[in-house]
């Protein structure tokens, strides 16, 4: 039936056009189931940008087998932990991490070393996270302004340190007068945006008339110019640590000590040290949490004894116990005083409005990028 009627029909005349309109709707019935099958593989989140991180100095390496220097110790854990994978074609100034699977985006690294240009690539958009690489005082003003800045508790401690074989740092009675010359509890309110925070009995305010009484009771008396002696205090470049110089320099001049401020390149920074080429320092005890070990700054052969400090009972506790921490020697460092103390620092996290920052407990942040590991984009 259907045979007989199309034969005795006029053979119809055939559209040019019809074969490549059907070439064209099964392509695209084709690409539909296509891409409903691969587009969870291949473009699940992956159409984002990474996570832009600015970073101010180079890790050594990305391979965790290479003695990893600070840098590197705090980036590796995305790669030990969480099966991160880096670019093998990156450098090390600007390299790309691959997540273990595709529902997180990947974490781009760049190194910006100076303090103002990071500032400003974040202000234009083209950073999303800085992590305690910001100055306190930018960090701030960002906080201030209304951006997302998440403060948590650190624990890396500030201190002044001692070379005891100066002739006069030598001595107990010359440390403490400083000590007391020291107005760290102001420095803390007033100079460190609350991203510092007192150690328990820290430091008062100063008293900078019983500090002078002190040192002229020790012989320390001023010359016609007011100075009873003269120091050089070893810095780095680095912000902070230039602005703590400046303090200490303006709170012991009020005393009649006389401070040259050296700032050098942490390399020969921490040369000077080692071979105890300075008289007064500051710098970090870093820490990733309250009880980790001080052993290698305060026993008499400590790797960062840079005080040339002994105490043969000290010495024997660690020898006994090598994990002490630092809460538990803080009384007898207190007493003996080869560095002064300072404060502890928390962590300052500047986030751009591109990123999710999750509620949950586990994301507590420590001294390393672990945290980066479980970051969204919006």
């Amino acid at each position: 039936m259907v045979g007989g009627v199309i034969s005795s029909q006029k053979p119809k005349q055939k559209n040019p056009f019809h074969r490549i309109e059907k070439l064209l709707i099964a392509c695209w019935v084709f690409g539909f189931f296509f891409m409903g099958w691969a587009y969870p593989i291949l473009f699940k989140d992956t159409g984002k940008a990474p996570i832009r991180v600015l970073i101010d100095r180079i890790p050594n390496t990305l391979d965790p087998s290479q003695n990893p220097d600070m840098t590197a110790r705090r980036i590796l854990p995305l790669i030990t932990e969480f099966g991160y994978r880096p670019h093998p074609q990156d450098s090390l100034e600007d390299f790309t991490l691959t997540p273990p699977d595709l529902t997180r985006p990947e974490i781009q690294f760049k190194v910006v070393r100076d303090d103002l240009s990071r500032g400003l690539l974040f202000e234009s958009g083209r950073a999303d996270v800085l992590f305690d690489s910001l100055s306190l005082s930018k960090t701030a003003h960002y906080r201030d302004s209304g951006k997302t800045v998440i403060v948590e508790k650190g624990f890396h401690l500030s201190y002044l340190g001692f070379n005891l074989r100066h002739p006069i740092l030598m001595r107990p009675e010359v440390r403490r007068a400083i000590e007391k010359a020291l107005p760290i509890s102001e420095w803390i309110l007033h100079k460190y945006f609350g991203f510092v925070e007192a150690l328990p009995e820290g430091g008062g305010n100063g008293d900078p008339a019983e500090a002078a009484k002190e040192l002229s009771r020790a012989g320390l008396i001023p010359d016609s110019n007011g100075v009873r002696f003269k120091l050089t205090y070893l810095t780095t470049p680095v912000r902070e640590g230039n602005e703590l110089a400046l303090l200490v320099r303006a709170a012991l001049a009020q005393v009649g000590i006389r401070i040259e401020v050296i700032p050098l390149e942490p390399s020969l920074f921490f040369s000077k040290l080692n071979k105890g080429e300075f008289d007064l320092f500051g710098s970090r005890i870093p820490r990733s949490n309250p009880k980790e070990a001080v052993a290698d700054f305060f026993m008499s052969k400590g790797r960062r004894n840079y005080f040339s400090y002994s105490n043969p009972e000290l010495d024997r506790s660690f020898s006994q116990d090598s994990k002490l921490s630092l809460e538990q020697v803080l009384p007898t460092l207190r007493r003996d005083l080869p560095v002064i103390p300072l404060f502890t620092w928390n962590h300052g996290l500047l986030l751009s409005s591109r990123v999710l920052w999750p509620t949950q407990s586990e994301m507590a942040i420590d001294d390393s990028f672990r945290f980066l590991a479980r970051l969204q984009l919006k």
